[in-house]
């Protein structure tokens, strides 16, 4: 149970489609993930998250910057970048909040990120996101 977050932060940043079954063994049946546009609670359904990313989405690139671990609980600070017909090439930073079952098994990922930030790339939507975050901000 050491070194767990870097177990995790190694399989994470080198995910590909063929390999998403080797967190199966690190994250419980019952896992939580949340992000800003999923909300799940078991390990399928966050496999299936992640197929869905890759069906998506090309070029996934995902690397972890840093990380913070005491106990049972760790937060990992990344950099999340791909290419989508729709968007074009993107990339934004983010951080995930992970926390340990008593197996020793990841029972909790939740995923920071302004998801904005994806948003205002879209064709169409992206015009009036992009508008409202200039209405909003300070300058």
């Amino acid at each position: 149970m050491d070194n767990w977050l870097s177990e995790y932060a190694h399989h994470l940043s080198n995910l590909t489609p063929e390999n998403l079954d080797s967190l199966r063994p690190l994250i419980s049946e019952n896992l939580e993930f949340r992000d800003p546009f999923n909300h799940s609670f078991t390990q399928d359904a966050f496999i299936a998250i992640l197929e869905d990313m890759y069906l998506k989405l090309d070029q996934v690139n995902f690397d972890v910057n840093a990380q913070l671990q005491k106990g049972n609980e760790g937060v990992l600070y990344w950099t999340f970048s791909a290419t989508s017909k729709m968007t074009g090439t993107f990339e934004f930073v983010g951080s995930s909040r992970v926390v340990l079952d008593k197996e020793g098994k990841i029972e909790l990922h939740h995923d920071y990120w302004d998801g904005s930030e994806l948003m205002q790339r879209l064709p169409l939507l992206g015009r009036i996101i992009r508008k409202l975050r200039q209405k909003m901000s300070h300058n």
